[in-house]
């Protein structure tokens, strides 16, 4: 083999020795996409309570007539905690999502009945998520309790407590890679 012969083919083995690396990359990519890996968990509020039994037991410790201070003072949250809902929410909450028909007078009057009625909610979540790669998509399975407590008082006094929400959040959605990456990318960046 002349000196010439040798040098000529050292490039065309590096280039085929790139092709196998990169093939090799693509195969270990391609094996581990399938792979669920955990990402993360979302707590709101679990500091407040052992677990998602301490809630509802302190909840159902509640009783109508109550004052608004023996109330929270029962729950063992202060009044800060909570989020104040709006009048759309306390009626939904109190009535459902029903329609309210009736005459000119008979609404009025049904409007200032719920002007009488102050609500409040806690959030309490405590979802785990895991994660697993497609084809541009990452599929994200939630999982865990998404909670509140909701307190409806009519002139200071307890008219409902109820804890509301899913007990067992249990739900899968689809999110595109590049949302993602774009969002964790520009908040690594800064």
């Amino acid at each position: 083999m002349t000196e010439q012969t040798r040098y000529t083919r050292t490039p065309d083995v590096l280039y085929r020795m790139s092709q196998m690396g990169r093939i090799l990359i693509v195969a270990i990519m391609v094996a581990t996409l399938p792979a669920c890996l955990p990402t993360g968990k979302q707590s709101v509020n679990t500091e407040l309570f052992k677990d998602k039994e301490d809630l509802k037991t302190r909840t159902s410790s509640l009783k109508p007539g109550m004052s608004k201070d023996k109330a929270f003072e029962a729950l063992g949250i202060s009044i800060e905690k909570f989020e104040r809902m709006s009048l759309e929410d306390v009626q939904t909450s109190i009535y459902g999502y029903s329609q309210v028909t009736g005459t000119p007078e008979q609404l009025e009057k049904f409007r200032k009945k719920l002007m009488t009625y102050e609500g409040y909610a806690l959030p309490y979540r405590s979802i785990s998520r895991k994660s697993s790669l497609g084809f541009g998509t990452m599929k994200v399975h939630k999982k865990g309790p998404d909670l509140r407590i909701v307190l409806i008082f009519e002139k200071d006094r307890l008219l409902r407590a109820a804890v509301e929400g899913s007990e067992q959040m249990n739900s899968t959605e689809d999110q595109y890679l590049w949302g993602s990456l774009i969002s964790k990318g520009i908040g690594l960046a800064f």
